[in-house]
């Protein structure tokens, strides 16, 4: 990755989880360019964790910050008109639009936050007719890449093993 921005930065200082890992960041903005109220462009980073995306933007007089859970993420649409790189990122009562002028980071972005909902995904959806250790050795290749905290692999496991 490039040299961290500032807002990485205070993000990691102030609003990273304890276990929680950065899979994915870039440098872009909310809102519009020449905007007014909640219509104002901020300059920020999109972070994309194992648990959500946030967009994160510390100034002087303040902080911006929106989380959405990846769990929670219903769609994510993506746009691109003269170099303007929109991600629009959907719940089933918010979204989130995130511009950047940086394609590779758009991209790396998306996949990271795509493959953040599957893993989701496929964790509610492991058969109980799985083998448990087969389910247990996915988790904890899980939470050794990041995509889970200790946390939910403790409870995951714990789940698992109460079954058994």
């Amino acid at each position: 990755m490039s040299e961290e921005s500032k807002h990485l930065i205070k993000f990691k200082e102030s609003h990273l989880n304890p276990g929680e890992k950065i899979i994915a960041w870039g440098i872009g903005y909310i809102g519009e360019m020449t905007g007014k109220g909640n219509k104002t462009q901020y300059n920020g980073v999109l972070i994309v964790t194992g648990e959500r995306v946030v967009f994160y933007r510390k100034g002087v007089l303040g902080q911006i910050l929106e989380t959405i859970p990846l769990k929670k993420i219903t769609s994510i649409e993506r746009k691109s008109i003269m170099g303007h790189r929109t991600i629009r990122i959907h719940t089933s009562h918010d979204q989130l639009e995130f511009k950047t002028f940086e394609k590779d980071k758009e991209i790396e972005l998306v996949n990271a936050i795509e493959s953040g909902r599957k893993i989701d995904h496929e964790i509610k959806t492991l058969s109980s007719s799985e083998n448990p250790l087969d389910i247990l050795k996915k988790l904890s290749e899980l939470k050794d890449s990041g995509i889970i905290t200790e946390e939910e692999f403790q409870k995951k496991k714990a789940d698992i093993l109460s079954k058994i």
